[in-house]
């Protein structure tokens, strides 16, 4: 079975390192790691990903521009939006912005784990239905 490409985006290395360590665990092939939005939307231009794990707060561009550019570029990849911030204002910016899903860093790694699965899955249905 082919494990889910991601692509891995948060300024801070110690974090971006432990994310991608943490996937690997997981199960997921991690095929890139960007410290800001613009290496991210290039990345995963490059890279084709199944999923993008996007934090929020980054330097160059952020991550909600980040998600829009990449909404625009790779329609079909999903950005699953991952913030140090509990706050409804920003889930709803990031949804509008094209993430499909909104999840907080202290989230389980279950939660993490089945939310990234569950938008490949729902990216994956989308594409099949065309």
């Amino acid at each position: 079975m082919r494990r889910v490409r991601a692509l891995v985006a948060d300024d801070h290395p110690a974090l971006r390192e432990a994310l991608v360590e943490l996937l690997d665990v997981l199960g997921f092939e991690v095929v890139g790691a960007a410290a800001d939005g613009v290496d991210a939307v290039a990345m995963a231009n490059e890279l084709g990903p199944d999923v993008v794990l996007m934090d929020l707060s980054m330097p160059v561009l952020n991550g909600l521009d980040a998600t829009r550019l990449l909404r625009e570029d790779l329609p079909a990849v999903p950005v699953v939006v991952l913030s140090a911030f509990d706050s409804a204002e920003l889930k709803r910016a990031a949804l509008a912005a094209g993430a499909v899903a909104y999840l907080v860093k202290d989230c389980t790694t279950q939660r993490l784990r089945a939310t990234l699965e569950g938008a490949v899955a729902l990216a994956a249905g989308r594409a099949g239905s065309r």
